[in-house]
C-alpha cells in the first residue's frame, strides 16, 4: 500500500511538469514496476516456505536414522539375537576360512565384507578386553637398538636401562571382560621414549621385569571373523593412558573413538574401548568384568580354547 501511494505521489508530481504523451509512458512505467516487486516478494517468501519445509524434512529423516538403532536394542533387550551376533553363527557355521594360498586370502576378505550389510549405531558402545602374556609366544622381545649417550648400564644388575630407540615387539592372547572366552591375540610394537625412575606403585616396583617407562604404541587387537581394531598412543606401564583407535576391518570397519589402556603387571592388561560407527555390540563383550587384579587368569576353558569366538584368531 505505502509503495502504491508514493507512485501514485510521484506520477501526479510528474504530470504538472510533463506532457501528455510522456506522462502516460511513465505512469504505465512505474505500475510495471510495482507489479514486479509484488511479484519478487511473492517468490521470495514461497522459497522461505520450500526451505524451510525441506529443512524440517532432513530433520526429520536425521532424527529416524539416530533412532532406528534404539528400537533395535529394545529388540534385542527383550532376548532376541542381534544382527551382529546372528551374523557370528552363520560365520561360525561355515567352518573355518579356506586354508589353501591360492583362496585363503580373498575368502577371508569376503567374510569380512559382510559386515557391511549389519546396520551400524550412531551411538558410543563401550566394552572392555583383557590382554594377557601366558608366556607360550616368545613374545615380548626386547631389542636393545638405543646407541644414545644416556644408554647406561644398570651398576647393581649390569642389565641395559631402556632408553629412546629401545623397541619391543609383542603379540599375547585376548580375552572377553569374564575371561572364560577367547577372542583372538594383540599384535604391535612399542616404541620407547623415556625412563622414569622410582615412578608407580610400590606394589609394581616390587614386580620382576618390571621398569617405569613410556613407550609410543602401534598395535592391533584381532577378533577372529569380526576383524580387527589399530590402535595407536602413549603407554604408560605404570598409570592409566588413552590411545586412538585408527582404523580396523569387519565388524570395526567404520570405528571411531579411544581405548583406556590399563597396565595390571607387566604381561596383564586391560582394555576398555569407547567406539562409534558400529554394530551392535554382541552380548559376550558386554559380560560383567571380573575386576582386574595381580592374580587374574585365564578360565581353563578358554586357555584351551574349549570356548572360544569362531574361527578366533591365533
Amino acid at each position: 500500500m505505502a509503495t502504491e501511494l508514493m507512485a501514485r505521489a510521484q506520477i501526479m508530481s510528474t504530470s504538472m511538469a510533463m506532457p501528455t504523451g510522456a506522462l502516460k509512458t511513465s505512469t504505465s512505467g512505474l505500475v510495471r514496476a510495482v507489479g514486479l516487486r509484488s511479484s519478487v516478494s511473492s517468490q521470495g517468501l514461497f522459497l522461505k516456505s520450500r526451505s524451510a519445509s525441506t529443512s524440517t524434512a532432513r530433520r526429520s529423516v536425521t532424527r529416524s536414522v539416530l533412532e532406528a538403532p534404539r528400537v533395535e536394542q529394545s529388540a534385542t533387550e527383550a532376548g532376541a539375537l542381534n544382527p551382529a551376533e546372528v551374523l557370528i553363527q552363520k560365520l561360525g557355521a561355515m567352518g573355518a576360512p579356506n586354508d589353501t594360498e591360492l583362496h585363503k586370502m580373498s575368502d577371508l576378505a569376503d567374510r569380512l565384507f559382510l559386515w557391511d550389510d549389519v546396520p551400524k549405531l550412531a551411538t558410543k558402545q563401550t566394552f572392555t578386553v583383557y590382554e594377557l602374556n601366558e608366556f607360550d609366544r616368545d613374545s615380548p622381545a626386547f631389542l636393545e637398538l638405543s646407541r644414545q649417550s644416556v644408554n647406561k648400564i644398570d651398576p647393581e644388575t649390569g642389565a641395559h636401562i631402556k632408553a629412546l630407540g629401545d623397541q619391543v615387539p609383542f603379540t599375547n592372547k585376548l580375552y572377553d571382560p569374564t575371561l572364560t572366552m577367547r577372542l583372538g591375540i594383540t599384535t604391535g610394537i612399542c616404541l620407547h621414549m623415556k625412563n622414569y625412575p622410582g615412578r608407580g606403585a610400590p606394589e609394581l616396583q616390587q614386580l620382576q621385569f618390571f621398569t617405569p617407562d613410556h613407550y609410543e604404541t602401534i598395535m592391533s587387537w584381532y577378533f577372529g571373523d569380526m576383524g580387527h581394531i589399530c590402535g595407536m598412543g602413549p603407554f604408560i606401564n605404570f598409570q592409566d593412558t588413552l590411545m586412538g583407535i585408527t582404523g580396523g576391518s569387519g565388524f570395526f570397519a567404520e570405528a571411531r573413538g579411544v581405548v583406556r589402556l590399563h597396565p595390571i603387571t607387566p604381561f596383564k592388561f586391560m582394555y576398555t574401548f569407547t567406539i562409534s560407527g558400529i554394530p551392535e555390540l554382541p552380548k559376550f563383550l558386554l559380560n560383567p568384568l571380573v575386576p582386574p587384579h595381580f592374580g587374574v587368569e585365564s578360565h581353563p576353558d578358554a586357555l584351551q580354547c574349549k570356548n572360544a569366538l569362531p574361527n578366533y584368531t591365533d
